[in-house]
């Protein structure tokens, strides 16, 4: 009997472990997460440069097709010039001035959108390579990532392994009035199931305890929180 380790200190070794159970196992589905979150930053990266390589395209396009509008613009209006020079009757002059001054103000507009597809262009030229250079370090983090995640994935795994053999080593010192408690709060809330305490306040729920309960808890005896349900245990380095 003087060989059996009080319920306080069996619980307070046991939530250690499980705390540590539970990291590894978050540790382990996060992986896959930042995987992807990797992965991810690639995709953005690569069609960001598509689409800013295809507006750069469609922008030059666009620019040649709107040079070739002026030119033909500029030759209309010339056209419409010799053609006042010969002309003396007053309606068809009436009408070619008319016509001129529709063209000028055409030739105007297209310049005007000339210069901004130019500036357009030159804004986002030079965004292609800085994007291409993106492309190569989010592909570099992600090839740094999949390194470390497999030395990371095997050190949580080998750790998971550990606890759980500890947990299994402690478990079976829970005195047999208890276990039936504990194993039914382990089942619904793994890690949360315990909870220690400091300055006669849960830690879990922040709800003070009595006196009584305190006096137990310090001689390492089975106590409950009343308020959240929780095997609660003195913290300790042992």
């Amino acid at each position: 009997m003087s060989d059996q380790v009080a319920p306080g200190i069996v619980f307070r070794r046991i939530h250690r472990e499980l705390n540590a159970i539970h990291f590894c196992i978050e540790g382990l589905e996060r992986l896959p997460r930042q995987l992807k979150a990797q992965q991810n930053r690639v995709v953005t990266a690569e069609k960001t440069r598509t689409d800013t390589a295809d507006f750069l395209k469609k922008t030059k396009v666009d620019q040649h097709q709107t040079e070739v509008s002026l030119r033909q613009l500029i030759a209309l209006m010339e056209k419409y010039l010799r053609q006042l020079d010969e002309s003396s009757d007053p309606k068809v002059f009436t009408a070619l001035t008319h016509e001129l001054a529709t063209t000028k103000k055409k030739i105007g507009e297209t310049e005007d959108k000339v210069l901004e597809l130019m500036t357009i262009i030159d804004e986002t030229a030079p965004k292609v390579p800085e994007l291409e250079k993106g492309i190569q370090k989010a592909k570099t983090d992600l090839g740094d990532f999949e390194k470390e995640a497999g030395t990371k994935k095997s050190d949580l795994e080998s750790l998971l392994v550990d606890h759980k053999n500890r947990l299994a080593e402690l478990e079976p010192l829970i005195p047999s009035e208890f276990a039936q408690g504990y194993f039914r709060t382990k089942k619904a809330t793994f890690q949360d199931c315990l909870s220690s305490v400091a300055d006669k306040t849960c830690n879990a729920c922040q709800v003070t305890i009595t006196s009584q309960m305190q006096n137990e808890i310090d001689d390492n005896r089975y106590v409950t929180c009343k308020s959240c349900g929780r095997i609660l245990y003195q913290p300790g380095t042992d």
